[in-house]
């Protein structure tokens, strides 16, 4: 029986592949590998019980099936791999997991799954920058009503709305990077933190376990590595996806039948929008995408929960963190790729946003206020003339430069001052220097980013 949406809906396989019983395993064995390695080079187990158990992990002959066989009767699910690696472990199955215990697996197993899948999610946020760069690019001059408070506001451009959320995804990938060294970590110092059953050389073994696996030692733990470090890798992720649920409302917005300024992707010939309404064309990959994004969201509250443990460890974490650890990290590489592909294919209507824009020349009201400022007249009885003539439009319908005019703009502006200061397309401020800013950025930090990989 199939019940969670990840088998059958959502989610990469390669990614998932991550998370999945099978490699689970295999994370788990690779440790329990590495310990050995580590305590027979510092002469606490022989040699040659180390090759025994590196021998029996790497023949598979520890099965999954068997697992689960011995965990029905011990109710403890690292005890039975525990003793599944023992049984084929020939001599060296004495010395399987000496001096260490479950959560030393477990943790550092974690740790290595965060690893591999932060690879995935750097490459996504590469991939999501390369294509809103490609928009900033195409879009630098694309002009387009401002809108503020679901309200027009004065003009901006579609590159200078694509930069913007260039330069945070540009951020995210540097958090990914910088936080990486922080939220990946494992540890082997035993049940309560000390490594007391490892010796002298606990620390020594713990560094160089590490060291065999590829990440970081967890600098001082109880039996648990510390739970801050998953709270920030959540912190990360739901910053990333809260920047997706952003650029995805835009997109809603900006699909709606009265703005109709950009829309989703649509296949004309096998679509269907609506099951009722057969004209329907819907932004569902966007819905997609925010539904996704708060569920993702909502999952860092049970690690805030779990962090809180009882002296140096209960069990209250372990249940939850089965869910919240996979699950977040599966959809967010799968918004992640989904978001790449609404923006690749996204299509642009620059003649419908300059229709929208001529449409409505109360929005270059702050130009006119800072136009009649230049010309000497004081900000703010600037302010209130433009204000109260677009409070008369708002009333009257009249036009608004005419209602410009009979409110005696003339005496301060020529008409072909006034006329120059209505055309949106020259009040785009510096938005082509900002595009062309983030885009530099963009490729610099691209180029730190595959040094630093």
């Amino acid at each position: 029986m199939v019940v969670s949406p990840l088998e059958y809906r959502y989610g990469r396989e390669e990614v998932k592949l991550i998370f999945d019983e099978d490699s689970r395993l295999k994370y788990l064995l690779k440790i329990e590998v590495a310990i050995a390695q580590a305590q027979s080079e510092q002469n606490l187990i022989p040699r040659e019980a180390f090759i025994e158990i590196q021998n029996a992990v790497n023949s598979g002959k520890v099965k999954l099936e068997r697992i689960k066989e011995i965990e029905k009767e011990t109710r403890h699910d690292m005890m039975a791999l525990i003793r599944s690696l023992t049984e084929v472990s020939g001599s060296g199955g004495k010395y399987v997991h000496f001096g260490v215990t479950s959560n030393d697996i477990l943790d550092t197993a974690t740790a290595l799954q965060l690893r591999d899948f932060t690879h995935f999610l750097i490459e996504d946020l590469i991939e999501l920058q390369g294509e809103l760069l490609k928009k900033v690019e195409e879009h630098i001059h694309s002009v387009m009503l401002g809108r503020t408070h679901g309200q027009h506001a004065s003009p901006i451009t579609f590159g200078l709305k694509m930069a913007v959320y260039l330069a945070e995804v540009n951020r995210h990938i540097q958090r990914v990077m910088q936080g990486r060294e922080r939220y990946i970590a494992g540890k082997i110092l035993g049940p309560v933190g000390t490594g007391a059953s490892l010796g002298e050389a606990a620390l020594e073994i713990q560094d160089r376990v590490m060291e065999i696996l590829g990440i970081r030692a967890e600098t001082a733990s109880t039996q648990v590595v510390d739970r801050d470090r998953i709270i920030e890798f959540l912190s990360i992720v739901n910053n990333i996806v809260t920047t997706l649920e952003k650029i995805s409302t835009e997109i809603r917005n900006l699909q709606r039948s009265e703005i109709d300024e950009v829309s989703e992707y649509f296949d004309m010939e096998k679509q269907v929008g609506s099951s009722a309404m057969p004209n329907k064309v819907n932004p569902v990959n966007s819905e997609n995408i925010s539904s996704l994004s708060r569920f993702i969201r909502s999952l860092i509250i049970s690690e805030y929960e779990a962090a809180i443990t009882w002296h140096e460890r209960d069990l209250t974490n372990s249940a939850s963190e089965r869910f919240v650890i996979p699950y977040a990290s599966i959809l967010t590489d799968y918004v992640l790729k989904k978001m790449s592909n609404v923006i690749s294919t996204l299509i642009v209507k620059k003649e419908r946003m300059l229709e929208n824009l001529i449409a409505d020349p109360l929005v270059m009201g702050e130009n006119i206020v800072s136009t009649l400022t230049e010309h000497g007249v004081p900000r703010q009885d600037a302010h209130e003339m433009v204000r109260t003539s677009s409070m008369e439009v708002y009333r009257t319908g009249k036009p608004f430069k005419e209602t410009l005019i009979s409110n005696g703009i003339l005496k301060y502006l020529s008409e072909a001052e006034l006329q120059r200061t209505l055309n949106p397309e020259d009040f785009t401020g510096k938005s082509e220097k900002i595009c062309l800013n983030v885009i530099e950025s963009s490729k610099l930090l691209l180029q730190e980013v595959y040094r630093g990989i």
